[in-house]
């Protein structure tokens, strides 16, 4: 065999089929997509009880936040999963695919956070609150490489919620629950596809990788504890008037 075949990476199909066939050796990628699909599910069924308890008597509740829990669930479980995965491996990572990491996960993070926080409470603090959760999250993973995946991470994080409660706010009058869909998926494969390249990049053929993936009971404690502080801020936080009276 060639040296150039040696180093081939699989194409999308190759891969896909490999995943689907072969599951022991993405036993993590699968335990991944398992632990985030029970948490969507899990954290949607407190949030209907919680509705019903607490604002059932509120005609108007749904018409304000039901659509941006759901979006803010989303958000919540794909950082959740994709911070999840990254932490799953531990071994060396060089200095371009941290910077990347962090960036990318930075990034995502704001857009989507800022984009359902600028929805229901206003450009500041969807901005704010987006800038701040997504610059943590990228220094977080962003570490990974040192100081410069921290820079990308933070850099990031300011850039993306910035930008994502400017887009929702610029489109409250115009559309926007027409937008977020597509908004919301393009982000999320975005995610998935960091997933991809932290396994193509970093795992696959690297014997120095050692496996220690986080338990379902504290991923989801995590995912829990995000929800319901973004929920709070939601409902209680600062508003804008073009939110509050619109």
């Amino acid at each position: 065999m060639l040296e150039g075949e040696k180093m081939r990476k699989p194409t999308f199909k190759q891969r896909t089929k490999e995943f689907l066939e072969n599951k022991e050796k993405y036993k993590i990628e699968h335990q991944m997509i398992e632990y985030t699909l029970l948490a969507f599910v899990l954290l949607i069924l407190i949030e209907v009880v919680a509705f019903y308890g607490l604002f059932g008597n509120d005609s108007n509740f749904l018409v304000r936040y039901g659509w941006w829990f759901f979006y803010g669930t989303i958000s919540v479980v794909s950082i959740g999963a994709a911070m999840w995965h990254l932490r799953a491996y531990r071994t060396e990572v060089t200095c371009m695919v941290g910077m990347m990491i962090g960036m990318t996960i930075g990034m995502q993070s704001g857009m989507m956070i800022g984009a359902v926080l600028g929805a229901t409470n206003g450009m500041f603090t969807g901005a704010l609150v987006g800038m701040l959760f997504a610059s943590v999250v990228g220094w977080y993973t962003g570490r990974c490489c040192g100081i410069m995946g921290i820079m990308e991470g933070i850099m990031s994080g300011i850039m993306g919620g910035t930008m994502g409660a400017m887009i929702a706010v610029m489109m409250l009058g115009d559309n926007l629950l027409w937008f977020m869909p597509p908004y919301m998926i393009l982000n999320l494969i975005v995610m998935l596809g960091l997933s991809y390249m932290l396994y193509e990049e970093v795992i696959e053929d690297n014997e120095k990788v050692e496996v220690k993936p986080m338990e379902f009971s504290g991923f989801f404690s995590y995912c829990f504890i995000a929800m319901f502080l973004l929920g709070l801020i939601m409902l209680y936080g600062p508003k804008s008037a073009l939110v509050a009276f619109g």
